[in-house]
């Protein structure tokens, strides 16, 4: 893994403003391509890569509509509801949650074969060959006129040096990303440094540039955040979702949010990294308190993929 980018911190204390880190990365930039040993290669030196070629176009087309559909469909109940997130800048944008409920698309890009490849890589072994669980899953859609996110990170706040991601992050890229739309915006090189979470400090970053179809992948530890869609008339959509280790506990609990008639016939994979498993670290724990809907969506934690 490379070492050669330093990112430095250093906050005037004796002033108010925040201090502006510029750019600081060796080497070229990740592009897209469709080399999984590549985007490896560029997620261990820049913190991110861009993987293009893993999902048929029609497919990322279908889902796209499917996610315009729901928009107006939630829209029409309460508009409220998915206008931007607490760290949105204005309300904007779109978000929309329990997308296992919507469609089936929808689930199975959760066990993904290159997304879980990557997942492994990334993460490394667990204690027990336990499956890994979904952190978090959800839809964004920049809309002209947003503003841009806050770079962050999506470590905890509280958690400072920490020595290896606790996250697998991965970004379905639903219309082409670019700067003018709205693009991911990124630190390159921030995975491997000290970065100041604070928001005392503002970093310089650069739009992750990629097509349609793409997946953007990267860390917990990186530095990064939505960009600013500085269009009259372009969205851009995006798929969001998060791995994390069993004993890591998930931002959703999707047992109790998914619906259990659509897990009926999901393969116990898709069920594993859902969260349906009634042992954790080799400690068994009956659903008693469940119903027999979930109960019976049980399966052994033991990675099936």
């Amino acid at each position: 893994m490379a070492t050669d980018t330093t990112i430095h911190t250093n906050t005037d204390s004796s002033s108010s403003k925040p201090t502006f880190v510029p750019l600081d990365f060796a080497g070229p930039l990740p592009t897209p391509t469709d080399s999984v040993d590549q985007a490896k290669a560029d997620l261990d030196r820049a913190g991110y890569a861009i993987l293009t070629g893993a999902i048929p176009l029609d497919q990322i087309r279908q889902m796209r509509q499917i996610l315009a559909d729901e928009i107006v469909r939630e829209t029409a109940i309460d508009e409220a509801a998915i206008s931007g997130g607490a760290f949105d800048p204005d309300k904007k944008n779109r978000r929309l949650n329990r997308l296992p409920n919507r469609h089936p698309l929808f689930r199975d890009i959760l066990e993904h074969p290159v997304v879980l490849e990557l997942t492994k890589y990334i993460l490394g072994p667990t204690v027990g060959n336990e499956s890994y669980l979904v952190h978090s899953y959800d839809a964004n859609v920049t809309r002209p006129g947003s503003g841009q996110q806050a770079i962050h990170t999506d470590a905890s706040t509280g958690i400072r040096h920490q020595p290896a991601p606790f996250q697998a992050r991965f970004i379905w890229t639903l219309d082409e990303f670019e700067e003018e739309n709205g693009a991911t915006r990124i630190v390159p090189g921030s995975h491997l440094a000290d970065v100041d979470i604070t928001g005392a400090t503002h970093y310089e970053s650069i739009p992750a540039i990629a097509p349609l179809g793409s997946l953007i992948i990267y860390t917990d530890k990186l530095l990064h955040g939505a960009g600013a869609n500085i269009s009259t008339d372009r969205e851009r959509a995006s798929l969001n979702l998060g791995y994390c280790m069993p004993w890591h506990r998930p931002m959703i609990n999707f047992p109790v949010i998914v619906e259990p008639k659509v897990m009926q016939g999901a393969s116990v994979a898709l069920r594993q990294l859902l969260g349906y498993s009634e042992t954790t670290i080799g400690y068994y724990e009956r659903w008693d308190g469940a119903g027999s809907e979930l109960r019976e969506l049980c399966v052994s934690p033991t990675m099936a993929y």
